[in-house]
This record gives C-alpha cells, sequence and structure tokens, in this order.
C-alpha cells in the first residue's frame, strides 16, 4: 500500500533518480548521469519502493528490467515533472503577461487553409502567459503589413511580400493556389488539353487591387479585370464568370467539387505561396511578440495531431511535385508588372 499521501521534496528526488535510472537503462548508466554511487542509487530506489509500497524493476546480476508498476510510475513522473515546469514558467512569467494586450493581423483566407494551425499557437502561448488579452482582426494583405511597419499591430499572418524587407518574417506553411474560372466563363467547357497560354492571357483577370498583389505574374494580363479587395470578393468575381484569376486551392475546393469552379491548366498555373508570420524587427517594444511568433513557429513544424505518417508522405510528395511543376512552367518575369 503506498505511503504517498503527500509528496515531499525528497519524493522528488526519488522519482527523479528513478526516472534517470530508466531513461539509462540501468544502473551504471544513472551513475555517470547523477554523479552518485551504485550504493546510493540503490539506497534511494529501495526507499522509494517502500514510499510507493511496491517494487518498481528488477536489478541485480540478470540485469535491469522495469516491472508493469514501474512503468506506471514512470510515465505518471513525467507527467508531474512537465507540470511543475509548467507551474514554474507561469509564475515566472505572471508579470510579463499582466495587462498587456496582443494584437494579431491575420490576412482573410488563412485560418479557414487546414495547413493552419493558428488556433492551437495561441493555446500554447496562452499556457506561458495566460494574462495576456488577444485583439485579433482578419484583414487585407496590405493593410496588415502597413500597420505591422507602423507599429499598430505586433504579429501579422499572410502571404509572404518581398517588397517589405525591413519586416521580420517566419514560414509557417505553404498554400498552393492555381487560376480558376467560373461555370459562366467561356473557358469552362474547353477540353484541358485545348487550353493554351494565349487563351488563358486573352481574357479578363480578375486581381486583388494595387497594393494587394502577392502572386508572381506568370502571364501577361489584360487591364480590363475586375478588382476584388480581399479573397472572398476576389471569389465571387471568379464564380460569376467575369474573370478568370488566382485562387489558394483550399478556398475553391469546395467550389471545384459542386462544379462551380474549374481549374485551368495547373501545369501552367500553379503556384506554391509561402505564408508567413511577420513584425517589425530589432529591439522589440513588446517582448512577447517574438514569443507569439516563436510559438506559431514552433505549431507548424510539428506533425498536426490528427495526421498520420500516411498524410504526411502525401503532403511531403506533393509539395516536391508542386515545386517542380513551378520551376519547370516559371517565365521570365522581367516584363511584368504588379497589377
Amino acid at each position: 500500500m503506498s505511503n504517498l499521501s503527500q509528496i515531499y521534496d525528497l519524493d522528488l528526488k526519488l522519482l527523479r533518480c528513478f526516472c534517470t535510472i530508466v531513461d539509462e537503462g540501468g544502473f551504471s548508466g544513472a551513475q555517470a548521469v547523477l554523479n552518485i554511487s551504485q550504493s546510493m542509487l540503490s539506497e534511494h530506489l529501495r526507499t522509494l519502493e517502500i514510499r510507493l509500497g511496491t517494487r518498481l524493476c528488477r536489478r541485480g546480476p540478470k540485469g535491469f528490467k522495469l516491472f508493469p508498476e514501474g512503468e506506471v510510475v514512470y510515465r505518471a513522473s513525467q507527467e508531474l515533472f512537465k507540470s511543475v515546469e509548467l507551474f514554474k514558467q507561469r509564475a515566472s512569467n505572471i508579470n510579463e503577461g499582466m495587462g498587456y494586450e496582443l494584437v494579431i493581423g491575420i490576412q482573410d483566407g488563412i485560418i479557414e487553409n487546414p495547413r493552419s494551425r493558428i488556433p492551437e499557437a495561441i493555446e500554447r502561448f496562452s499556457q506561458y502567459y495566460p494574462n495576456v488579452r488577444f485583439k485579433v482582426e482578419a484583414m487585407l494583405g496590405f493593410q496588415m503589413i502597413g500597420r505591422v511597419a507602423d507599429g499598430l499591430i505586433h504579429v501579422g499572418i499572410g502571404l509572404l511580400h518581398d517588397r517589405f524587407q525591413h519586416l521580420s518574417f517566419e514560414h509557417l506553411f505553404d498554400e498552393p493556389a492555381a487560376i480558376y474560372c467560373g461555370r459562366q466563363h467561356c473557358l469552362f467547357n474547353i477540353p484541358e488539353k485545348q487550353i493554351t497560354r494565349e487563351q488563358i492571357e486573352s481574357v479578363p483577370h480578375s486581381n486583388r487591387g494595387h497594393l494587394e498583389y502577392f502572386f508572381p505574374e506568370r502571364f501577361r494580363v489584360p487591364e480590363q479585370g475586375d478588382v476584388g479587395y480581399g479573397a472572398q470578393s476576389h471569389l465571387a468575381l471568379i464564380l460569376s464568370g467575369r474573370n478568370i484569376g488566382y485562387l489558394p486551392d483550399h478556398i475553391a475546393q469546395p467550389y471545384v467539387e459542386s462544379g462551380q469552379l474549374r481549374m485551368l491548366r495547373p501545369d501552367l498555373t500553379r503556384l506554391v505561396n509561402s505564408i508567413v508570420a511577420f513584425m517589425r524587427p530589432g529591439p522589440a517594444e513588446f517582448k512577447l511578440t517574438p514569443c507569439l511568433v516563436d510559438s506559431l513557429v514552433d505549431v507548424h513544424m510539428e506533425k498536426p495531431r490528427n495526421m498520420s505518417l500516411a498524410d504526411v508522405r502525401v503532403e511531403s510528395d506533393t509539395a516536391v511535385r508542386n515545386s517542380s511543376l513551378l520551376s519547370e512552367s516559371q517565365p521570365d518575369l522581367s516584363q511584368t508588372q504588379p497589377q
């Protein structure tokens, strides 16, 4: 029967010794890590077993072997140590986050991307800075970049824009896109192999306005296209049949499945854009800003909790294939101008 009605500092010390023995696969490795004698290690382990009222492992001439009870105690100890560490982090940061408001701008259409894990990053950041108040706004890309540059927004999340090199950018994930047309458009029913670059260039293209130009120009686009400020406005113009234009795949896909949109010549029009988190560089006026960016980067580097290994491989293969298409079909951009 366990005697651990209360946990004391000595118990934590004994548990750490036990976990080190398990991690090192026996007493010899643990001796070197903890810098104590084998007899002292044995004494610590014996004391812990008495406190718990059960044997945790076999040791002796036949070698080290963890019993099922030991496995349970080991896993519980790891959870305990993580909780203690989280408490220390929160306690040390309690004054840093007190009363602060963190302003985040997210480009429209980004949060719906299935590759986006922004909510998870906010959740992780909040574990360490629970007293920070968030102010989040979805906005157009050029608005967000300008506000970050002016210091009105702490962190922006959107498509990479290399014209603002004085900002600090961190890659989060890739967003594939292509040119789409609506069901009412003249190109919609033409067989794929019969659609030429000249046809794509000859019809009106919708664009996102003067400063909302993010996609690399791959065609000589006529001037008569409409302007849609924001992803949903852009989508509406393409669905109307008045224009063709670039759309991120995740925005277009539901309409492709319903027969309202069609991707045009992905071998020519496919792009993979970089979604980034950005902030003003240099000495941070608000020291929690880089902490949030770190959380965003860390979460997006990890495998999603609901993604299988097969999904990761498929996504990796797709990225490589899209990258190959991009390099093969990239035209000379020297004669093109932003819309």
